[in-house]
């Protein structure tokens, strides 16, 4: 099995992750064995299942089928670099709905009444492009990241500021997901490192139970 490799789904690559992390995503339900990987060393393109061998029947009994069991390796041959960028996002953008709303009645209203006035079709069009503007200025006063050793919110437009806690650190990951937005995968996810208090909030971000199985399994890297 690769050491490295990448996942694709939706035209969209997302990695490198080492083999435990590939399992836990597994576990998890995150990922299934019909995903198409990338080998990070040679860029060879294969299905999940294509890296799981069947080995023959052995002397000792062993059954038929049974998944290769990897040899010990030196932990640090297979860990991305200390400081690579494993995720950088915002938040969705449907998290701003009502913003969302005044975009597309706008546009409607644009279309509806520009054929009697073209002033009512600019002044609709002007009111959209604004409101998107602006829409997309504050989602980028909010950045998430995840390296090997942090997670981390940063925020603010100008003047930026930053909250992180250490992988190493982190001992509750909660997922929250609701509604129609969390049949999509779109969730908020919360770090903790004691007790009842969060430390670290991503909020309303894409495949919310994909960025807790890679927490988890860069925590599993580092043991």
């Amino acid at each position: 099995m690769p050491e490295n490799f990448y996942i694709w789904e939706d035209g969209k690559r997302s990695g490198p992750y080492s083999s435990q992390q590939i399992e836990r995503m597994l576990e998890d339900k995150v990922i299934t064995f019909s995903h198409e990987c990338e080998d990070a060393q040679t860029g060879r393109m294969v299905m999940l299942d294509e890296l799981f061998e069947t080995v023959p029947e052995e002397e000792d009994g062993k059954a038929v089928g049974a998944i290769e069991e990897e040899q010990p390796v030196n932990s640090d041959d297979h860990l991305p670099p200390r400081d690579a960028l494993l995720l950088r996002c915002h938040p969705t953008i449907l998290r701003y709905w009502k913003s969302l709303l005044i975009i597309v009645a706008g546009i409607l209203f644009g279309l509806y009444r520009g054929p009697d006035d073209i002033w009512y079709f600019i002044g609709g069009f002007s009111v959209s492009t604004t409101v998107l503007i602006g829409l997309l200025i504050v989602r980028s006063t909010c950045l998430y990241t995840v390296t090997p050793r942090r997670v981390e919110l940063i925020w603010g437009l100008i003047a930026k500021s930053s909250n992180e806690v250490l992988i190493e650190d982190i001992r509750i990951i909660n997922v929250r997901q609701r509604g129609l937005t969390g049949l999509l995968g779109i969730g908020t996810i919360e770090f903790s490192c004691a007790g009842d208090s969060i430390d670290v909030m991503f909020a309303d971000i894409w495949q919310a139970q994909r960025v807790k199985a890679l927490v988890r399994g860069l925590q599993d890297s580092n043991e």
